[in-house]
C-alpha cells in the first residue's frame, strides 16, 4: 500500500513539473512578506524579486529583459507539447488505476492546473504595474501565449476527465493564499528540481570523466600494443632468415668433409 501511495506521488509530481518547465515568470518584491522572501533566498539562491525569468527544469533559471524579447517565442516552443504529453499520460494511467486512486491524482493536477492558469493571468494583467510602462510587446505577448498553451490544457482536461471533477468549484487563489500555502510548495518543488538536476549533472560528468579515463586507457593500450607489434616486427626483422639446404650443405662440407659437387647434385 505505501508502495503504491509513493509511486502515485512520483506520477503526479512528474506531473506538475511541467507546469514549470519552460515558463516566464516575475515575482514583485512588494507582495512578498518578508519571512516569505527569507524562505525563497534559503532554497533558491539568487537574486530572485522583481526580474523576468525564463525557467527550464534541466537547464536551470534565466534572467531576461527587453533586449531578450524576441527569442522568448522560441523559448517556449515545446511548452504546449509536454501539457500534451501530461494529458496521455493520464489516460494511460486512469486505466491501470482504481477510480479512487486515480481521482485523489487528477483532483490534485486539476487543481494546480488552475493555480497556474490563475497565476499565468495574473502576471499579465499586473505586468505593466510591476515591470513599468517600458514593456516590450514581445515580453506581453509571450506571457499571453504561455496562458493560452495552459487553457487549451484546461480544455482537454475536462474533455477527457470532467466527469471525475467539480467544474464548478472556485479555488479563490488570493495573493494571500498563494504566497503562504502555494509559493512554498512550488519553491519546494522547483528546489527539489533543481538539486535532482545537479544530480545528474554530477553523474554525468562523472561518467564523462570514467569514460574519458577509460579512453585514455584503451588508447595507451593500443599505444603499447602497436609498440609492441612494432618491436616484435623489428625483431623478427632482424632475425636472419635461414636456407635449410644451405645450412645443411654446410655442415656436410665443413663438418663432414664432403665433396661439394655430390652435394649440389643431391639437391638438384
Amino acid at each position: 500500500m505505501a508502495s503504491k501511495i509513493k509511486n502515485t506521488t512520483f506520477f503526479l509530481d512528474e506531473l506538475i513539473e511541467v507546469f514549470f518547465h519552460k515558463s516566464i515568470y516575475y515575482i514583485p518584491s512588494e507582495i512578498i512578506p518578508e519571512k516569505a522572501k527569507d524562505a525563497v533566498r534559503l532554497q533558491i539562491k539568487l537574486n530572485y524579486f522583481d526580474q523576468y525569468y525564463f525557467a527550464d527544469n534541466e537547464l536551470g533559471f534565466s534572467a531576461f529583459n527587453n533586449n531578450d524579447a524576441k527569442d522568448l517565442n522560441s523559448n517556449l516552443i515545446g511548452k504546449r507539447a509536454f501539457l500534451e504529453q501530461n494529458t496521455f499520460k493520464l489516460i494511460k494511467k486512469k486505466k491501470k488505476l482504481s477510480k479512487l486512486e486515480f481521482l485523489a491524482i487528477i483532483e490534485k493536477y486539476y487543481e494546480y492546473l488552475m493555480l497556474f492558469i490563475d497565476l499565468t493571468e495574473w502576471l499579465i494583467t499586473n505586468i505593466k504595474k510591476y515591470n513599468g510602462e517600458n514593456v516590450d510587446l514581445s515580453i506581453i505577448g509571450a506571457f499571453q501565449v504561455q496562458h493560452q498553451f495552459f487553457i487549451k490544457h484546461l480544455k482537454d482536461i475536462c474533455n477527457y476527465f470532467g466527469e471525475l471533477l467539480n467544474l464548478e468549484k472556485d479555488f479563490n487563489f488570493t495573493v494571500g493564499l498563494f504566497v503562504f500555502e502555494y509559493l512554498p510548495d512550488i519553491l519546494s518543488r522547483y528546489s527539489k528540481m533543481i538539486e535532482n538536476r545537479d544530480e545528474v549533472v554530477v553523474e554525468n560528468d562523472s561518467s564523462k570523466k570514467e569514460l574519458k579515463q577509460e579512453k585514455s586507457e584503451d588508447t595507451n593500450q593500443e599505444i603499447i600494443k602497436k609498440q609492441s607489434k612494432k618491436l616484435v616486427a623489428k625483431k623478427v626483422k632482424e632475425k636472419p632468415q635461414l636456407d635449410l639446404d644451405e645450412v645443411e650443405s654446410t655442415i656436410l662440407i665443413n663438418v663432414f668433409n664432403v665433396n661439394k659437387a655430390i652435394i649440389d647434385t643431391y639437391h638438384t
